[in-house]
């Protein structure tokens, strides 16, 4: 059943250009022009959200949202304004949304930018809820579109509800394509499997527009599989790496806009129960044979190891691992505003000029963040000071000891792990002997972060029970 949505502007022409687009795009659509038409549909109608032009007469847009606020409370709002004027920036938004809006957006807009908003605002039951619902499966269909267009998925780590919630493709070639699965089909494991098994396909493609609910999804299953006893540790960490690499991709190409950090928070919340209930976390991290580390996310594998060392802390806790595996999601992405050409060199293949622009991307990074104010204080300096070193050589600023934050000391050791295993292709338990057996390299790092990224690859029973021994 499609998604109800009231549409409350004055201008006549964009209230109708408006509806036919939401309506393409599988909503219901009730449009009004003026604010008491609207209350009265919301008292005789449910709505998934509401967009709402604060210029709005007969009624104005103030009445209309305070009367929401106080009789539909959970009710999701997009405030519409004509210009950022009328709004009062980003002091307004604010105050806007301490009035009952859940989004502000400013007019001129595109009409598929208000819709990621709506989106973004969706549960998986909205989704799965709003699917045209077809019996059976639907033909396979051949398609010729942009290469650029689609994202793949190894065959064998496909998730599906039992109604398919996006459109799957096997690709044929260069921009030729085969639509084996139709959104809102019922999923045919053996149309997959077919192509698994009978041809030996193995991707499967997806529209980058459908990125977020393959996101939203993953989510879902990474967190069943997580509380789920009889499933490897390994199938639980592949699933992780999945839905991560796929969010990191909508972080890159869709900026850190709030429904993509709110998915980005569901991504450390599951990174967090992973750590936390793994109970042979320390095998899984040290057997190489349990992952390739080289199939896995730079930044996922970071924020794996460095959720792991929180751990051993007696000070750890929830919100600080969380900050931390969101920190190390993002620690990089201030090289969005480094040149191509040097991004493809190593570090030790770049000249000085190079070399000090890429010691910038910390600070390009914070700049990146720095007014989103979903993303807290300490995932900020996190991102400055990931590179930092307690010993001083580190960048951006060669800072020292005490004046590192422990979580950015934590993200560092982890960080500069992950690469030399990556760059070397050296099994976990060989770049851990590297990197101890490094007198510049362990100088790097405050003695107890060591000790205790350390302890990352020891079963916790033989730490107990030294622990004994030494009370004893």
């Amino acid at each position: 059943m499609a998604l109800n949505i009231l549409v409350i502007d004055p201008d006549e022409e964009w209230l109708h250009t408006a509806s036919g687009f939401f309506k393409e795009q599988m909503y219901t659509v009730k449009a009004v022009n003026n604010g008491k038409d609207a209350q009265l549909a919301l008292y005789n109608e449910k709505f998934f959200a509401v967009v709402l032009n604060y210029s709005v007469k007969n009624h104005s847009g103030s009445q209309v949202l305070k009367f929401i606020r106080t009789n539909h409370p959970s009710q999701k709002v997009v405030l519409v304004f004509e210009n950022e004027g009328i709004c009062g920036g980003e002091e307004g938004k604010e105050k806007y949304k301490k009035m009952g809006a859940n989004e502000v957006a400013i007019k001129p807009f595109e009409l598929s930018e208000l819709a990621d908003l709506l989106e973004g605002h969706q549960s998986l039951g909205d989704l799965v809820g709003a699917l045209p619902r077809k019996k059976g499966t639907s033909e396979e269909v051949e398609v010729k579109e942009a290469d650029d267009d689609f994202t793949g998925i190894r065959i064998d780590e496909f998730y599906s509800s039992q109604a398919v919630l996006f459109d799957v493709f096997v690709k044929l070639g260069s921009g030729r394509y085969v639509k084996i699965l139709h959104a809102g089909d019922n999923f045919s494991k053996e149309r997959i499997d077919k192509y698994k098994n009978d041809k030996g396909v193995e991707y499967l493609y997806f529209h980058k527009k459908d990125r977020r609910k393959y996101i939203q999804f993953n989510n879902f299953i990474a967190k069943k599989l997580i509380n789920t006893n009889n499933i490897s540790g390994a199938t639980r960490i592949n699933q992780l790496k999945n839905v991560t690499d796929k969010y990191l991709e909508e972080v890159y190409t869709q900026g850190m806009k709030p429904q993509v950090i709110d998915q980005g928070k569901e991504v450390v919340n599951n990174i967090f129960n992973f750590v936390e209930k793994q109970d042979d976390l320390h095998k899984l991290l040290k057997d190489f044979e349990a992952f390739d580390p080289k199939l896995y996310e730079h930044s996922f594998m970071v924020s794996v190891f460095a959720t792991s060392i929180i751990k051993q802390f007696e000070w750890q806790s929830q919100i600080t691992i969380e900050a931390t595996a969101l920190a190390c999601l993002f620690h990089d992405i201030g090289k969005m505003k480094i040149p191509r050409e040097i991004l493809d060199l190593r570090p030790v293949e770049m000249d000085d000029e190079q070399m000090e622009i890429y010691k910038q991307h910390p600070e390009f990074g914070v700049e990146l963040v720095e007014n989103n104010r979903m993303i807290n204080n300490s995932v900020k300096q996190i991102i400055m000071q990931h590179h930092e070193a307690y010993n001083g050589t580190g960048f951006p600023f060669g800072i020292k000891s005490s004046k590192i934050l422990t979580l950015a000391n934590i993200v560092c050791i982890a960080d500069d792990f992950v690469h030399i295993m990556l760059d070397e292709e050296l099994s976990p338990t060989d770049a851990l002997k590297k990197m101890i057996t490094d007198r510049d390299q362990v100088a790097r790092y405050n003695s107890m972060i060591l000790e205790n990224f350390i302890k990352v690859f020891v079963d916790p029973s033989k730490l107990k029970d030294q622990n004994k021994q030494k009370v004893g």
